[in-house]
């Protein structure tokens, strides 16, 4: 096999000229069959990675993701550029299902994309291990430290899941807030054997971090978030002009709250995106209006988050404090990603509104689990310790995905008080 022209051919099915500089040496160590982890910038082309490897490997590749938004828009995104395509999740009939496994077992399916859960269904494990399965995927691989021991087990059974396969396939982990401590963590937890670790810059020179304190003197709650309100309403006339805003609040009565509100101001320009929308076919339609451009407006829980790729989003506001890092990063990694400037506001306020949030699911994560509890107050504490420093914003960001820079942004918050000599 001539790999240079194999690599050539995929990345033209893919839409691609040529593969950008950081994303060679990945490539090169999947497709020579060595288990892999990726480590790079949100925007940075991960996802071009596997599936490159994916297609020059032959076989069937096995996506891992979070979210559902994540795999409905990447399968769509295959299948329009003509490769073969789908997803398993619960949505799909026990007929569609078995329609898509007997394709994998023909070696009819390039790619299927699913979340950690089914990898725990029996009927599952048993059609996977008659399919020549080459590729395994665990995109976002940061959720088995960051949500494996709160309320998303099924990232600690991966492992499991491979071990009980005849022919291991190549394992290839990625994402953009793997910390350093964690790569072994994560590399043993896929049986990863011997991995080739490739970290890029994750530097996103276009993205300028903001915090807005949205303190406010009054004494009721409601009064509280209308001029939470109000704050984001001036934010969004202030700084966009032709691109799409991102909103992400901690709940789904919060989110609820923000679209009725901004549907008044921007009537049809709005849509919405949580857990608690029905039926699955309305939220799937909400997705796709943001996705496709029809509304320039998502206000979304985490649940839209890691992974979406909407180019011209030139506004992400957290009208709520996110509950950890790894949540604020991955989604301020939405923003720019066509490489215009990019505005990333960060709400918070000394009224203890969103701790009393985060305490509620701390309390109902510890019902189950201590460490799931505890998990949650430090991930919340590095996200109050990022808002009292004082330093250049996106270095902090930097320095807490184990990347050390010097130069600062000079337009962060942060900088810019610095420069006027607050």
């Amino acid at each position: 096999m001539d790999i240079k022209r194999e690599i050539k051919c995929a990345l033209h099915d893919l839409g691609f000229d040529k593969p950008r500089k950081h994303q060679v040496a990945p490539i090169k160590s999947l497709t020579d069959k060595q288990d892999t982890i990726v480590i790079a910038g949100t925007s940075s082309g991960k996802t071009a990675i596997y599936q490159t490897a994916g297609l020059v490997l032959q076989g069937l590749t096995v996506v891992i993701e979070p979210l559902l938004a994540l795999i409905y828009n990447q399968v769509k995104e295959l299948q329009h550029k003509g490769i073969s395509a789908d997803y398993i999740d619960s949505t799909r009939t026990k007929t569609d299902v078995d329609k898509i496994l007997r394709k994998a077992k023909k070696g009819k399916l390039s790619f299927l994309y699913v979340t950690p859960e089914r990898l725990q269904n029996k009927n599952f494990i048993t059609e996977m291990q008659q399919t020549n399965l080459t590729l395994l995927v665990v995109d976002e691989c940061h959720c088995i430290t960051e949500w494996g021991y709160t309320f998303r087990d099924a990232y600690l059974h991966i492992g499991d899941f491979i071990q009980t396969l005849a022919h291991k396939p190549v394992i290839c982990a990625c994402s953009a807030t793997i910390l350093e401590g964690d790569v072994e963590t994560i590399a043993q937890s896929l049986r990863m054997r011997h991995p080739a670790v490739f970290r890029s810059d994750l530097k996103r020179n276009n993205l300028i971090l903001l915090k807005k304190d949205v303190t406010s003197s009054k004494k009721n709650l409601e009064k509280r978030l209308e001029y939470c309100l109000k704050a984001l309403k001036h934010c969004i006339r202030k700084h966009v002009g032709d691109g799409s805003i991102i909103i992400y609040a901690l709940t789904t009565a919060y989110v609820d709250a923000i679209y009725n509100f901004l549907e008044e101001f921007y009537p049809g320009q709005v849509t919405r995106y949580h857990a608690k929308i029905q039926p699955e076919k309305l939220k799937r339609q909400m997705e796709m209006d943001f996705l496709q451009g029809k509304k320039k407006i998502m206000v979304a829980t985490s649940a839209f988050s890691m992974g979406i790729d909407v180019p011209d989003i030139e506004l992400v506001i957290h009208f709520n404090t996110p509950i950890s890092m790894t949540d604020y990063i991955q989604q301020i990694g939405r923003a720019g990603r066509d490489g215009r400037k990019a505005r990333c506001i960060l709400f918070y306020g000394q009224n203890g509104d969103d701790a009393k949030i985060v305490n509620s699911l701390r309390k109902k994560a510890a019902q189950t689990s201590k460490q799931a509890a505890n998990t949650i107050k430090a991930h919340y504490k590095q996200m109050q310790d990022f808002l009292s420093d004082t330093s250049c914003m996106r270095n902090a960001v930097l320095r807490y995905q184990g990347q050390n820079e010097q130069t600062i942004c000079k337009c962060c918050t942060n900088c810019a008080r610095e420069r006027k000599g607050y």
